[in-house]
């Protein structure tokens, strides 16, 4: 008698824990259905297809061509590429490393930038867009100046450091924030509009950055002290002097200045 009580207490246990289940498994399914009806619907144009946009931000280097198809469908998922009052690009990518659609024959799909190199082209198109709002003409040689000195910081460094995948993604990643310092400078001309001499804050500024590769040299594990190595060493200094002299040169007011120590702060520091 006692072993049937036991037998019937286990079946049903058992069958408890199978309805249990099996509501489960209908609470996840639902929530599955209504999280993919939550997804935007998006549907190809295969006209668009064919029509390509280039990508441009500082030359080819940095440039890429996509569809306009495709280009319609990061518009629609990623507002924060035309947002009113933009964010910086390392803000406007958290959050935004994909997002869900669905498309014209109701499957899920995805547009990712999660990773290195879509980020790349994240902060590319973040740059094309940003760019329209400043003004592409408006602001041509602030542009082409930031570039050629962001590029010659993050040269420097990456000099310094015998080189690295770091320094390759931000060759175009600063585009992203050469556009962003043009809109800080879009929305308050006169803050940067300094009435006094800014030439002694530039020129500690290019000192302490010749003071800084100078002390990292000296610390170089892999200095070689032989004729050919004292020569290599020499061409080194000179290579990294000359990303230093860039900024000598293009440093000609206090928005330069402000701009690039703020770059190398953020990225370097």
């Amino acid at each position: 008698m006692k072993n049937k009580i036991i037998i019937l207490l286990i079946s049903c246990s058992f069958l408890v824990s199978c309805k249990e289940s099996k509501k489960d498994i209908i609470t996840v399914k639902q929530k599955e259905i209504s999280a993919k009806k939550s997804l935007p619907r998006l549907i190809d144009d295969p006209k668009l297809e064919d029509e390509k946009v280039l990508i441009y931000a500082g030359d080819s280097n940095d440039s890429f061509v996509i569809s306009k198809n495709k280009l319609n469908k990061i518009e629609q998922l990623f507002p924060v590429f035309k947002a009113e009052l933009p964010l910086n690009p390392n803000d406007s990518y958290k959050g935004n490393e994909w997002k869900n659609y669905i498309n014209q024959d109701g499957k899920e799909e995805t547009i990712t930038f999660g990773s290195e190199s879509d980020r790349d082209r994240f902060c590319l198109i973040y740059a094309y867009y940003l760019k329209q709002k400043n003004g592409e003409e408006k602001f041509r040689l602030e542009r082409e100046k930031l570039i050629q000195m962001y590029r010659a910081v993050n040269e420097l460094y990456g000099g310094l450091n015998y080189g690295g995948t770091y320094f390759g993604h931000q060759f175009e990643r600063l585009n992203a924030d050469a556009e962003y310092s043009i809109y800080r400078l879009s929305l308050d001309k006169e803050y940067y509009d300094k009435k006094y001499d800014f030439q002694k804050q530039k020129k500690l500024y290019i000192q302490s950055l010749a003071q800084y590769v100078a002390d990292e040299e000296s610390q170089d594990p892999y200095q070689d002290n032989s004729t050919d190595g004292k020569q290599k060493s020499a061409e080194r200094a000179k290579r990294l002097q000359e990303k230093i002299d860039i900024l000598q040169k293009l440093i000609t007011n206090y928005f330069y200045l402000n701009e690039v120590q703020k770059f190398e702060m953020n990225y370097y520091k």
